[in-house]
């Protein structure tokens, strides 16, 4: 029986694939680098709808767009590339393209990736919620060097401001003082057994029963 289950999870590991879930910006070869190092087998690209809102210059959203079909274009003969048009200005959109694309993947026992290296700050953090919800893995990719223009003091990638968009934070909560005797108890004995555990926290007075 032992036997069976290992190899059924042998063969569950063997056929996974590995998904990498792409921002399209302007930073295409930073895009592309973690499915080269992490290997991929399969490609979603966010990409900026089409007439989606006003907020944005047109001409800034479609160079994001050209920058997603360039990807598509280039590797899709390496792996299949699925472009995911969202409003990268609406977060609520966003999250929701990114926890459908995880979700399908995930019930394929597949290993899904967020890289957000790229695009727009907003997806990004849509991106890195979604991920840590569903305990896929996120990573960044540090650019071997910048555009040089940008070394000039009055040239910046964007200038003014439109609106704000609020982004909702991770749920992270500190930990309780009962918790925090626990570690320290786990950390001093090291490797120690549930009942022996309880009785030591019991003689410290981590828990109060009541009477």
């Amino acid at each position: 029986m032992a036997i069976k289950i290992f190899k059924e999870k042998a063969f569950s590991i063997l056929m996974q694939k590995k998904v990498h879930i792409l921002i399209a910006g302007w930073d295409n070869d930073r895009s592309i680098y973690g499915c080269a190092h992490l290997g991929a087998d399969k490609v979603y690209v966010i990409t900026p709808k089409k007439h989606g809102p006003k907020d944005v210059e047109e001409w800034v959203s479609e160079k994001s767009r050209k920058c997603g079909e360039i990807i598509k274009k280039k590797y899709s003969k390496l792996f299949s590339v699925n472009l995911v048009p969202v409003s990268y200005e609406n977060y609520a959109d966003c999250f929701r393209a990114f926890m459908k694309i995880i979700k399908a993947e995930q019930a394929e026992e597949n290993k899904v990736y967020v890289n957000i290296s790229s695009g727009s700050h907003v997806v990004a953090a849509a991106g890195i919620f979604a991920a840590s919800i569903t305990k896929c893995r996120a990573y960044y990719v540090i650019p071997k060097y910048y555009d040089p223009i940008f070394k000039k003091e009055d040239r910046f990638i964007s200038y003014a401001g439109k609106r704000v968009v609020e982004i909702p934070l991770l749920p992270i909560s500190f930990l309780s003082s009962t918790e925090i005797g626990l570690l320290k108890i786990i950390s001093k004995c090291g490797s120690i057994a549930e009942p022996d555990l309880a009785k030591s926290a019991e003689s410290q007075k981590l828990f109060f029963r009541a009477s």
